[in-house]
């Protein structure tokens, strides 16, 4: 789960300073000028008038004037450069933002500017409008307030991207807040709450979270440091999670400290929120009440958020030069952990990965090192999907003891600098001992994933032992693979790796006993596109597809409306309206209706019927098939337009499934139709 981009991955290093914080940083390497800006603000809020006001005083060096932007709904009351009144000429508007220019007087001394500015926050947004979480504004309630960085709640210097801050919060003493840092002090007094954070590495923006929580603590000991303060900010509601919450985080903090290096700060926080959030920030992350009651969130996704803290947080982004950091945390975290669940969870983790990118049409893809943070299915499927494979694959290259040699190297090299895929690879060319330019080239430069197919396998009786020869083919502008393959023989499995590196290569295996079928990476530990038979339908292939159209049986208008929206929601293109009168379609189809006009369309349409195993079962059914052409089809019937309506939040979320049943907005059956690798039989070659 992850925050939008503008501070996806800008995450906090901050074993901070003590309150003698210099406003000063010097960063070591070229990713950052010598001395960057450092904020000190003084907020108070108040979330039940909805109104904020703020003091920033910006330490800064270098520079005769300096640009501020700022939201437009706050109004500057005063602004001082070293004490003394300024006055800020206002520069041409930009959105919903406001820039001025303040005078600084001659380069190179040191300055500080205060502004001093005042405004109302937006009310809380609705939690069911589609796409509410994108570009949230500043927002204030009593049920819980969010001020996104990024969003023009503090005065962004237009020439300076990372900064330093220090954060002084003063709420109402029901309240309590949360920024990305470490927390220096807190109490209540004179009805009031007030906390200091600090952060005293590079920042790229400041969030701020304030509700109504309760706060559960946990302190850690770590060996030879200070201790790691572990918390909650939960809603009443949510107090019995946590516990478990906190044991999740201190079971992660261990294993990616073991395997990467010590964590760098010296907290973590998991924030509930009233809407269904889902942001990791520098040292916490931010979750909707309903997500953090599902229990795979602490099996899963809130592991990927602590790892940000490494990868994202710790070593940043080199943004002009592509993405590496969702990748390689997908990696670590999500895949691994299926891994660590056994061989056959491993397998179909990979094959799941592999019907994503299967999912998207030829030409709709970019090549992953343009992939700066997802914006929509396809560029997750690049980013996360692919970044996944690529990780898994370079494993399988260098060995598993250069792998987590070059993580750590990295860690240790780029920590609290900005990095980009060639300093990923120079860490693995340097813990591995091999060139790895090639490798890093074909998968980071070239859209979408090679097909390769068995052209020909052929068994041969050679002396007392046999040998098969196989002939493999890819697309043109070969890749330089691995390509793994498995005998089936009379005694059991041989496995081989074959180094394909021409559009056409033979090769000749040897094995013991007579050979019944060759089999094409049956464990799919190869970044490919799926045969057919390896890629049977899912959602996705439609979802993704840019030619997808939309068709609605019945004229009844509120049903008409619902499948509009819900065809809106699921669709990562714009929605058309498919022709009836041009049926069969020409291309991909999302239909809805109700059960007996779905059917009815289906036998009209010479389509292959319901599933049986989804008749008659809940309130709606959703299953993909393929037409006569091949061309993917999803199917929604539901039984009424409240059924449908009850669709429209949960159905968006089952994109790498074959078939659902809901019950209202519940999923009590899915699934994946089967699928098997793409094998090579032989008939009887005698003994």
């Amino acid at each position: 789960m992850n925050r939008p981009a503008r501070s996806q991955l800008l995450r906090l290093f901050a074993l901070c300073v003590v309150l003698g914080l210099t406003h000063r940083l010097v960063v070591s390497g070229d990713a950052f000028a010598a001395e960057i800006p450092h904020h000190d603000l003084d907020v108070q809020m108040d979330p039940g008038s909805r109104t904020l006001r703020v003091q920033d005083s910006v330490a800064i060096q270098g520079l005769p004037t300096m640009d501020l932007v700022l939201a437009s709904t706050f109004q500057v009351e005063r602004v001082l450069v070293d004490g003394s009144p300024a006055v800020p000429r206002e520069q041409p508007a930009r959105g919903e933002r406001k820039r001025w220019r303040i005078a600084l007087g001659p380069p190179g001394r040191a300055r500080t500017v205060t502004i001093r500015y005042r405004g109302r926050l937006d009310a809380l947004p609705v939690a069911d409008q589609h796409d509410v979480l994108g570009g949230l504004p500043p927002w204030a309630d009593g049920r819980g307030s969010f001020l996104p960085g990024g969003s023009g709640w503090y005065p962004e210097i237009a020439a300076a991207r990372f900064f330093t801050y220090r954060v002084h919060l003063d709420l109402p003493g029901d309240q309590r807040g949360v920024v990305p840092g470490r927390l220096l002090d807190e109490g209540v007094e004179g009805g009031r709450y007030r906390a200091t954070f600090v952060f005293a590495h590079p920042a790229e923006s400041i969030d701020l979270i304030a509700g109504p929580y309760g706060v559960t603590e946990r302190l850690v000991q770590r060996e030879g440091g200070e201790p790691l303060r572990l918390r909650t900010y939960f809603h009443q509601e949510l107090q019995d999670l946590a516990g478990e919450y906190l044991s999740a985080v201190e079971r992660y903090l261990d294993f990616y400290g073991r395997w990467i290096g010590p964590y760098p700060f010296t907290e973590f926080s998991v924030v509930s929120s009233p809407l269904p959030t889902g942001f990791g920030m520098p040292t916490l992350t931010y979750l909707g009440m309903d997500v953090l009651r599902l229990l795979f969130i602490r099996e899963t996704s809130l592991g990927h958020e602590v790892l940000h803290n490494w990868w994202g947080n710790g070593v940043y982004v080199d943004w002009d030069h592509g993405n590496w950091s969702e990748g390689l945390t997908a990696f670590m975290a999500d895949y691994i952990y299926k891994e660590q669940q056994g061989v056959d969870a491993g397998r179909a983790a990979r094959l799941e990965l592999l019907r994503d990118i299967a999912a998207v049409p030829p030409g709709q893809d970019t090549p992953l090192r343009r992939f700066t943070s997802r914006t929509h299915g396809t560029s997750q499927v690049v980013g996360y999907h692919k970044g996944t494979l690529l990780f898994l694959m370079l494993r399988d290259l260098i060995g598993f003891a250069a792998f987590d040699a070059g993580v750590r190297d990295f860690w240790r090299v780029q920590q609290f600098r900005r990095a980009s895929w060639a300093d990923l690879q120079r860490a693995f060319e340097q813990a591995s001992g091999k060139g790895l330019g090639q490798f890093f080239a074909q998968w980071l430069d070239r859209r979408g994933a090679p097909a390769i197919r068995i052209e020909q396998a052929t068994p041969e009786r050679v002396g007392s032992g046999w040998r098969v020869r196989l002939t493999l083919i890819q697309d043109r502008t070969a890749y330089d693979l691995r390509v793994p393959v498995v005998v089936e023989t009379a005694t059991g499995a041989t496995p081989h790796t074959l180094a394909l590196r021409q559009e056409r290569q033979g090769f000749i295996l040897d094995v013991g006993s007579r050979p019944r079928s060759v089999t094409l990476d049956p464990d799919y530990r190869l970044c490919r596109r799926l045969g057919p038979a390896e890629a049977p339908p899912i959602l996705r292939d439609v979802m993704l597809n840019p030619a997808t159209a939309t068709l609605t049986l019945g004229e009844d208008p509120n049903y008409v409306a619902a499948s509009q929206e819900l065809a809106r929601r699921l669709l990562d293109y714009p929605s058309r309206a498919a022709n009836p009168e041009a049926l069969p379609a020409t291309t991909p189809l999302l239909l809805i209706g109700n059960p007996k006009a779905v059917d009815e369309f289906l036998a009209r349409q010479r389509l292959p019927a319901r599933p049986e195993r989804l008749q008659d079962r809940g309130t709606a059914q959703v299953w993909t098939a393929r037409d006569t052409g091949g061309l993917p089809l999803v199917l929604v019937s539901a039984e009424s337009v409240e059924a449908l309506r009850a669709l429209l939040r949960p159905l968006p979320h089952y994109g790498r499934q074959s078939y659902l049943v809901f019950q209202g907005a519940t999923v009590t059956d899915r699934g994946i139709w089967p699928a098997e690798p793409p094998a090579w039989r032989f008939a009887d070659a005698g003994e």
